[in-house]
């Protein structure tokens, strides 16, 4: 059964122009009360709703709000997906050397031996030489002397050499007012000559550069012992040294010989044999052979 309100609708309708019957057909259900429906009646609502005829659409342009609400809702655009944010990694500036410093270091060369050869050689040489120098003792005598020697050196670092010492001695100041005064001479002998033979030891070997000399000197430490005779003014007995000495290339076959020893030397006088200590510095050159 109608209510009055839709009874009312319906002549509403009948006057209007045919192309608006249809929204009002649409929006009449919309208003009624809906009747209570059971859940067997469900399906066959479906279904007749499936089988009803469709109201031939208006020349008429429907409005725009119809027009909507007849749009398919399949027919929207798809949301569009979140676009996949890219992933910059950090980049890490490259601290660049300073102007003027290498980017890579050079290469060391590979080499086994790293020390610079020796300026001159000795092993299986042998070396002549001259001297000067002077003997001390403590005698009441100035003994000058000069001295000759040869040395040979089987290996690089030990030589053997043989030396001959002569002095020009003569009394000192003390020696002479003794003479004058007293008319005495001293007991001891006038040094003459000396006869030695030993061996000499190289400690080491080095260079020094020096400024204005245009190269390095090439020098060796050295030590020598030598044992032998004395002969002063008719007393014969032994005789020997010990020092140091410092052996300086000037070229590779020229040397200079700078040595400082002390001298043991025993004596007959008139008390009887004496020990008899002195020094001896010299100064020499020489060369290889």
């Amino acid at each position: 059964m109608r209510t009055p309100f839709a009874i009312a609708v319906g002549l509403v309708l009948a006057g209007a122009p045919a192309g608006r019957v249809a929204v009002a057909a649409d929006v009449a259900p919309a208003m009624m009360p809906a009747p209570v429906a059971t859940a067997s009646a469900a399906p066959a609502t479906a279904s007749a709703a499936a089988k009803a005829p469709l109201t031939p659409a208006s020349t008429e342009t429907p409005p725009a709000r119809t027009r909507a609400a007849a749009t398919p809702v399949a027919a929207t655009a798809p949301a569009s997906a979140p676009r996949p944010v890219p992933v910059v990694k950090p980049t890490v500036a490259k601290s660049q050397p300073p102007a003027g410093v290498l980017r890579e270091p050079a290469p060391r060369p590979v080499t086994d031996v790293r020390v610079q050869s020796r300026f001159a050689v000795k092993a299986k040489s042998a070396q002549l030489f001259g001297a000067a120098e002077y003997l001390s003792r403590g005698d009441f005598y100035n003994s000058p002397g000069a001295r000759v020697g040869a040395a040979y050196y089987p290996v690089e670092s030990i030589g053997l050499e043989l030396q001959i010492a002569h002095y020009w001695s003569s009394l000192n100041a003390e020696g002479e007012r003794i003479k004058k005064v007293f008319g005495l001479l001293p007991d001891s002998h006038a040094p003459a000559w000396m006869f030695l033979l030993g061996g000499r030891y190289s400690i080491g070997y080095g260079k020094l550069m020096l400024g204005g000399l245009g190269g390095a000197i090439h020098f060796e430490p050295q030590a020598f012992i030598h044992a032998g005779l004395h002969a002063h003014d008719g007393d014969v007995g032994p005789s020997a040294d010990a020092g140091l000495g410092l052996l300086v290339f000037l070229t590779p076959k020229v040397f200079a010989r700078i040595d400082a020893a002390i001298v043991y030397e025993r004596e007959d006088r008139s008390g009887g044999p004496v020990n008899v200590w002195g020094t001896v510095p010299s100064l020499g050159v020489g060369g290889t052979l």
